[in-house]
């Protein structure tokens, strides 16, 4: 299962027109070896940057938030058929994105427009429209696609994210992305515990994890995990990537999102990452890649 695609170690996820810049940080020893960014559904906004990166070794991940990965509000074949397009153009090697409606209504559009990821009802009905949404892009995106639970604030529904998303997986044939710090925020709002429940995900699924700044804000029943990628990386966040770094057996690519931050902080954080990996990763093959150096 995914045994195809490559095996890309450790890298970060930036803004491609704003700093740290990506070139340097994947030239510098022991740097990224690869750079994941979200830009808009049109590849030419951004090839000049994608071939600097490409040109310096690196492979580049296209990640947006554009797809509704959930919802009654499909995704139109011209919208769908343009990300294709851009896929095909920066040879990004798989699809993923957060699992939240990005738009609402009859037309298409990004998930800044609603101002947050809106989740998805954890239940029964919401799964199986969530079913057709993930077959319906599917379709029509030319690589692998995988899914992302996304930062929640609050629940509705009470099936447990992981049989959710476990179920989500098997149903549409695709690959999942875990987010530390999003799975962070389910058990704060829900009171559940990831581990509890993944065994209804087949963790064989899992192509690549995130890892990255938040903070905790005050809220009725308890603090509120908020995703915030210009701070650091909370403790919680740590914690569950060390417990699940071995539970991943055909993970691909570790992902330090760090939008905001400095290049110092940057480069630190992909060597502690690059430590743990080695240390803890259930996978020889991001073992022996997260000891190389671009």
């Amino acid at each position: 299962m995914l045994e195809h695609l490559p095996v890309l170690g450790v890298g970060v996820s930036l803004s491609l027109a704003s700093e740290p810049d990506p070139v340097a940080l994947v030239s510098t020893p022991g740097g990224p070896r690869f750079v994941e960014y979200a830009a808009q559904v049109e590849a030419d906004r951004v090839l000049d940057e994608v071939e600097r990166i490409h040109a310096a070794g690196a492979t580049v991940l296209f990640h947006p938030s554009f797809i509704n990965f959930c919802g009654t509000f499909p995704n139109s074949r011209l919208w769908l058929e343009t990300a294709a397009e851009h896929i095909r153009r920066v040879r990004s090697p798989w699809f993923a994105q957060d699992c939240a409606y990005c738009f609402w209504g009859d037309s298409h559009g990004y998930s800044t427009q609603l101002g947050y990821f809106i989740p998805p009802i954890l239940n029964e009905a919401s799964l199986q429209q969530a079913i057709t949404r993930v077959r319906e892009v599917r379709d029509v995106i030319p690589v692998t696609v995988a899914i992302e639970p996304p930062p929640m604030t609050f629940t509705v529904g009470t099936m447990p994210l992981m049989t959710f998303f476990g179920r989500l997986a098997e149903a549409a044939d695709c690959a999942v992305l875990l987010d530390m710090g999003h799975l962070v925020s389910w058990e704060m709002a829900c009171g559940g515990r990831i581990l509890d429940d993944l065994a209804a995900l087949d963790c064989r699924r899992v192509v690549e994890v995130h890892i990255a700044g938040g903070r905790l804000k005050d809220g009725e029943q308890g603090p509120i995990y908020v995703d915030a990628h210009e701070c650091d990386i909370l403790e919680p966040s740590w914690r569950m990537l060390e417990s699940l770094l071995p539970r991943l057996p055909n993970l691909k690519a570790v992902c330090y999102e760090c939008e905001g931050r400095d290049a110092t902080t940057v480069l630190s954080t992909v060597q502690r990452l690059r430590g743990l990996v080695q240390r803890l990763s259930g996978n020889a093959e991001l073992v022996a890649a997260a000891g190389d150096t671009p």
